[in-house]
């Protein structure tokens, strides 16, 4: 999925997408973490900015990468909350994401080649084993 950095809102599915959490954990995330509170459109669907979006990627670094449990995990970011600017860093994480996504694209494009190659190879040595015979 392409992302937007100037985009203002995401919704919780563009989120999950972005962030690789699911959207169910994101919203029982919101209970634990007070600093995670995306706001509501007037349907009452979440908002999340970029902001939140940084606060997710942190919480997800704290509890998947460095294993920490929910319960310290949020002490962690209760201290930390304000040390850097969210937005600096959520435009960073995009934009790394786009080029991650072009990476793929290029080396999906060149496993295609590399398939088609190896096909025609191997037509041309079961041609060979058929005159063989």
């Amino acid at each position: 999925m392409p992302f937007e950095s100037n985009k203002s809102y995401y919704s919780i599915g563009e989120v999950s997408k972005i962030t690789g959490v699911p959207a169910y954990l994101l919203r029982y995330w919101e209970g634990f973490f007070n600093e995670l509170k995306p706001g509501r459109d007037t349907r009452g669907n979440r908002r999340y900015t970029n902001k939140d979006i940084a606060m997710v990627l942190t919480i997800k670094e704290l509890v998947y990468e460095k294993g920490y449990k929910i319960g310290r995990a949020t002490e962690i970011v209760r201290e930390g909350a304000g040390d850097d600017d969210p937005l600096e860093s959520t435009s960073e994480i995009l934009n790394l994401r786009k080029q991650i996504s072009r990476e793929k694209k290029n080396h999906g494009i060149a496993h295609q080649r590399r398939r088609k190659v190896l096909e025609e190879i191997r037509d041309d040595i079961e041609e060979v084993l058929r005159v063989l015979g």
